[in-house]
């Protein structure tokens, strides 16, 4: 029993991080459905309306009928306005989709019911069936929804259709309801499923193939674009710049997989002295790079290049008998506005004057937007 109420607490935790990371997606995709569908209603419309006294003999529109077309022709023009004007709002979209299944519920009531009370339904079932496959709503909205109107339609029925064909519609309605629940269960594991997948080869495509616990270029760029944009135009972080020295001499002696092994040494000992919410990535093929969210302590700092160095030396030394530095460029933003490439640059110019001074050193810089102005600048032998 505490594991199925586990597993039903881990899958409803899944389906509300769904619903808040995808919104925006889902209310594109919801939009367009809507706009084909409200379309397709239209047309399927009038084909019945057509093609009904040919099957039927005697079969006559009634009101209900009539009413429904220009009513379906007037909210296909609206989602048609409202996509053309390009808005995507979430709450917008999920209201019109939810005034377009109220449409429909309504209309099919009113057909299946009162237009001839001794014939027995036909579209309610069906509605109900198709609905939550159609529409990415939370199963608590979309049965909700469903549940609200199999209940009116139960009572109408009861009410006014004739009993021997009444009971038919109401036990066709519970059978339909407990279908629903089934789809709308199905349709959302299968959304979700999809969506982890998405998410999984997303992680992969910005993480480095050799250390997959640290991201790529491509990764580290993105994240802390993405920090940057947050935080402008008050950003408070420092940026490490790495490049290990020697590490062609180390591939050209020892060989690439001793070379390797220095890579994965280095992305240990970054992963060890950064916080888990730092962001670290492999600029390039000896190249790191960490950008240090909100930390601009000076002594700090100076403390975790010297701290990156012995351990990387450490490390390397018992991983492959030799001990391998780095030099370090730092960069440190304190309440300024920047973004990845100004910030980068001024790293990359750090790092060519630690490695100017020398091996094994590090360079600080405090962060400047006038290009070319350096407010203060040190060098640690480390």
């Amino acid at each position: 029993m505490k594991k199925l109420f586990s597993y039903q607490k881990n899958i409803i935790k899944k389906r509300r991080q769904y619903f808040r990371q995808e919104k925006c997606q889902i209310a594109k995709l919801n939009l367009q459905i809507l706009e084909k569908l409200s379309l397709a209603s239209v047309a399927l419309l009038v084909f019945f309306l057509f093609m009904t006294p040919f099957i039927i003999k005697g079969w006559k529109a009634s009101p209900q009928h009539i009413i429904f077309l220009p009513v379906s022709i007037l909210f296909c023009l609206i989602t048609f306005l409202y996509n053309k004007k390009g808005s995507n709002s979430p709450k917008s979209v999920t209201a019109l989709c939810i005034l377009f299944n109220i449409i429909l519920f309504v209309f099919i009531i009113l057909i299946d019911v009162f237009s001839d009370a001794s014939a027995p339904s036909c579209f309610m079932p069906m509605l109900c069936v198709a609905l939550p496959a159609i529409f990415v709503f939370p199963l608590s909205l979309s049965l909700g929804l469903i549940g609200f109107f199999e209940i009116i339609y139960v009572i109408a029925v009861l009410m006014f259709k004739v009993p021997a064909i009444g009971q038919y519609d109401v036990f066709y309605a519970v059978v339909s309801f407990g279908f629903s629940v089934v789809v709308a269960n199905i349709v959302l594991h299968l959304r979700i499923r999809d969506y982890q997948i998405r998410i999984k080869f997303k992680e992969l495509s910005i993480r480095d193939t050799l250390l997959p616990s640290i991201y790529n270029k491509q990764g580290s760029q993105q994240q802390i674009q993405q920090y940057l944009d947050l935080n402008n135009p008050s950003v408070y972080c420092s940026m490490f710049f790495l490049d290990l020295d020697d590490f062609k001499r180390i591939n050209d002696t020892l060989g690439h997989y001793n070379g390797d092994i220095v890579l994965r040494c280095i992305g240990e000992v970054l992963r060890g002295i950064f916080r888990a919410n730092d962001i670290i990535g492999r600029f390039g093929g000896d190249e790191f790079i960490v950008l240090v969210k909100g930390l601009t302590n000076e002594k700090v700092l100076v403390d975790k290049c010297l701290l990156i160095n012995e351990r990387l030396s450490s490390y390397s030394k018992e991983k492959i008998g030799i001990k391998v530095s780095c030099s370090i460029g730092v960069i440190i933003v304190k309440n300024k506005e920047t973004d990845f490439d100004l910030l980068f640059s001024q790293a990359d110019k750090a790092l060519y004057e630690a490695k100017n001074s020398g091996k094994d050193k590090s360079a600080l810089r405090y962060y400047n937007d006038v290009k070319g102005k350096v407010f203060s600048h040190k060098i640690i032998n480390t």
